[in-house]
C-alpha cells in the first residue's frame, strides 16, 4: 500500500440561489479560499454577476433551475442538478446558504459524501408572527438539514439561541458567525468629497433637504409599503431615495402601480447600483422597515458610513441599531411610527450628528468583514481536523506546529488515518470496504500490541503515517475474533457485492498463508501538502527500527507491480525484491523484504 494519488486543489463550493448572493454576500469568503491556495467555486443560477466572479478567479457552476421564488417544479429540478454536480465534482467543502439551498444543499451534500458540509444561517425564514403551519414546516426542515451538516454558522445571536432552545440544532452544534462589511470601502473619510454634492444634484435636492435612503430588493417584506405611506407625510424638507433591484420571482414583489404611485409621491428609484459608498455619503439617514432579517448588510454599510439607522424592532435589525444611540427601532408594519421616527431624527441636526458618530463606532467594533472571513476559514480548518481530514487543506490554512512531529498513533488518530488511506491510496482492496470499515481497521491496529503505527502531524492533524505488524497472520486472526461484528457491519453494504466478498476472502487468506516473513509493512501514506520532504523515508525508517527493536528479523511489503514509484521508494528504504504473487486473481503484486 502506498501514497499514489496526485495532489489537487483544495476545493470549497458556496451554494446560493442566485449569483447576486455570491457576488455581494460571500465574495470575500470565496476570495479567502483562493488566497489560501485552494480553489473557490460558486454554485448558483447563472446571471449577470458570473463574469465578474470569474474575473476574480472564482469558478462558477450553474444551476439553471435555481430560483428565489417558490416553485416546486423548479426546486426539484435544482435538486436534481445539484446532485449531478456533487457527484461529478470533488468538493472538499460544501458551504450552503439558506433558505432553500441551505436545506437541500446540506442533505444532498451529506448523501453525496462531501467531506465537510457547512451552512450559514442568514436568518430563520419564519418569525414568531408567522402562522403555526409555516413555522412548523420551516423549523422541521431546518432541524433535518442541521443534522446533515458538520458546521452550523449563525449570523444572528437571537437565531442561534432560538435554534438551540427549540432543539432545531443538535446539541453542541452551532457557532456565532456575526456579519460584516468592508470597513475600508465603507468609510466616509475615504469617499470622494464631491460625491455627495454630485449625487444630491442628481436627486434634485439642495443641502437643506434631508435625504432618507433605503436599500433592498423591491419586495413587500422589506417594508416598502410602510415606507411609501410614511413618505407621503414627510413634507418638502425630505427626499426618499430607494436603491435595489426588482425581484419579480418573489410572491411579494412590488406591483408596478405601487412603484408608480410612490414615484408620483416623490420617491426616487435608482435601481441596482454598485457605487453604494458614494450613495450613502449623499444620505442623511438610513431606513430599513423590514419584516424579517437575518443580519442586514445594507444597514451595516450605512452604519459604517456614519448614518443614523431607523429600522424595525426585529432580530437582525436589533444587532445593528442600539435604540436611541445610533438610531431608532420602530414596530413592524407601522407607517405612522416609522414617519415619526424619521422626522424625529431628520429634524434634529444635533441628534443626527450624535447618532452618526455612534453608528461609525459601533460598525468598527462589530461589523468587520475580515473577522467574519477568519471565523469561516477557522471553521473549515477545525471541522476538517475534527473529522480526520486535515490532510485535505492547503498549507496556508494550517496553524503550524513548531515543527512537524513524528509520534506513535493514538486511538484519536484512527479516523484521520482511515481518511488518508481511503482518499490517497488509489489502488488496493481495503478502501473498497469504505471509510467506516477503515476506521475500525486502524482502531484495531493502533490498539494491538503487535502493531506499530507512526504518524506525522504538522499542526493540522496527521499528514502522513505508516503501519506495520509483527505477524500479519496473527493480526488478521485477532481482528477477525475481536472486531468481526463492528467491521462486518461497517463493510456490509460493500460486501453485498460478490466480487468484494471474494476479494476480502483472498486478502485474509493471503495474510494467513505468507508465513516465511510474517512481519509486514501494511500501509504508508503521505498527504500531497507534505510531500517532497522525505517523510516517506523517515516514516519507513522509524517503523523498521521499532520492529527491529522488538526482535523482528525481517519485514515484507506487498505492492502492485504497476506501481513503480512506490517500489522505488521501498527500495530506497532497503527493501529487496523477493517474489511476484497474485493476492487477487488477475492482479500481480511484488513482495519486497527488508532485513537489517
Amino acid at each position: 500500500m502506498h501514497d499514489s494519488l496526485e495532489g489537487r486543489a483544495f476545493q470549497v463550493a458556496h451554494l446560493t440561489t442566485v449569483d447576486l448572493s455570491l457576488r455581494f454576500l460571500v465574495r470575500p469568503q470565496l476570495l479567502a479560499v483562493n488566497e489560501a491556495g485552494g480553489e473557490a467555486v460558486g454554485v448558483s443560477a447563472p446571471g449577470p454577476w458570473v463574469e465578474e466572479l470569474e474575473q476574480d478567479g472564482i469558478r462558477h457552476v450553474p444551476l439553471t433551475a435555481s430560483t428565489r421564488g417558490m416553485s416546486v417544479g423548479n426546486d426539484l429540478k435544482a435538486v436534481a442538478q445539484l446532485w449531478k454536480v456533487l457527484r461529478k465534482e470533488q468538493f472538499d467543502v460544501l458551504h450552503t446558504h439558506n433558505p432553500k439551498p441551505g436545506v437541500y444543499g446540506r442533505i444532498l451534500g451529506r448523501l453525496a459524501g462531501v467531506p465537510l458540509v457547512v451552512n450559514t444561517m442568514h436568518g430563520l425564514y419564519a418569525t414568531e408572527d408567522d402562522d403555526p403551519l409555516k413555522r412548523g414546516v420551516v423549523y422541521a426542515l431546518e432541524a433535518v438539514a442541521a443534522r446533515c451538516s458538520d458546521v452550523e454558522l449563525h449570523q444572528n445571536v437571537e437565531d442561534l439561541d432560538f435554534c438551540r432552545r427549540t432543539r432545531i440544532l443538535p446539541s453542541r452544534k452551532g457557532q456565532l458567525l456575526g456579519n460584516g462589511v468592508d470597513l475600508l470601502r465603507f468609510d466616509r473619510d475615504r469617499v470622494d468629497p464631491e460625491a455627495r454634492s454630485r449625487l444630491r444634484a442628481e436627486f434634485g435636492v439642495d443641502e437643506g433637504v434631508v435625504v432618507v435612503g433605503m436599500v433592498g430588493r423591491l419586495v413587500a417584506e422589506k417594508g416598502y409599503p410602510e415606507l411609501f405611506e410614511a413618505a407621503t407625510n414627510l413634507g418638502d424638507g425630505y427626499k426618499v431615495v430607494v436603491i435595489g433591484p426588482d425581484d419579480p420571482e418573489k410572491s411579494d414583489a412590488l406591483p408596478p402601480d405601487a412603484v408608480a404611485n410612490a414615484k408620483e409621491a416623490g420617491v426616487r428609484f435608482l435601481g441596482m447600483r454598485t457605487d453604494m459608498e458614494d450613495l450613502y455619503s449623499a444620505m442623511d439617514l438610513f431606513v430599513l422597515p423590514s419584516h424579517r432579517e437575518g443580519f442586514p448588510r445594507a444597514a451595516m454599510e450605512a452604519a459604517a458610513m456614519g448614518l443614523p439607522v431607523i429600522a424595525t424592532d426585529i432580530r437582525g435589525c436589533r444587532q445593528v441599531v442600539d435604540d436611541g444611540v445610533n438610531g431608532l427601532l420602530v414596530p413592524v408594519l407601522d407607517p405612522v411610527r416609522l414617519g415619526e421616527a424619521i422626522r424625529k431624527v431628520g429634524d434634529d441636526a444635533a441628534l443626527r450628528n450624535k447618532m452618526s458618530e455612534a453608528s461609525a463606532s459601533i460598525a468598527r467594533e462589530r461589523f468587520d468583514e475580515e473577522k467574519v472571513v477568519s471565523i469561516v476559514m477557522d471553521a473549515y480548518r477545525d471541522g476538517l481536523v475534527a473529522k480526520g481530514l486535515g490532510h485535505l487543506m492547503p498549507p496556508a490554512m494550517i496553524t503550524p506546529a513548531p515543527r512537524p512531529q513524528m509520534r506513535l498513533a493514538t486511538s484519536r488518530d484512527a479516523r484521520a488515518l482511515a481518511e488518508l488511506h481511503a482518499s490517497l491510496i488509489a489502488t488496493g482492496f481495503l478502501p473498497l470496504l469504505g471509510r467506516r470499515f477503515m476506521k475500525v481497521l486502524y482502531q484495531a491496529l493502533i490498539a494491538w500490541n503487535g502493531a506499530v503505527v507512526v504518524v506525522v502531524d504538522d499542526g493540522g492533524g496527521p499528514v502522513g503515517f505508516t503501519a506495520g505488524v509483527e505477524n500479519v497472520g496473527e493480526f488478521y486472526a485477532h481482528f477477525s475474533k475481536h472486531y468481526w461484528w463492528r467491521a462486518g457491519w461497517a463493510a456490509l453494504p460493500r460486501l453485498i457485492r460478490p466480487s468484494n466478498l471474494r476479494r476480502a476472502w483472498e486478502t485474509f487468506r493471503y495474510g494467513q498463508n505468507q508465513v516465511d516473513v510474517p512481519a509486514e509493512l501494511l500501509s504508508m501514506v503521505v498527504a500531497p501538502r507534505a510531500r517532497g520532504k522525505g517523510l516517506s523515508l523517515m516514516l519507513g525508517a522509524r517503523l523498521l527500527d521499532d520492529l527491529n527493536q522488538r526482535g523482528v528479523p525481517a519485514v515484507k511489503v506487498t505492492v502492485g507491480s504497476e506501481n513503480e514509484t512506490a517500489i522505488g521508494a521501498y527500495r530506497k528504504m532497503g527493501f529487496k525484491d523477493t517474489e511476484r504473487i497474485q493476492v487477487h486473481a488477475g492482479e500481480r503484486s511484488e513482495i519486497l523484504v527488508w532485513r537489517p
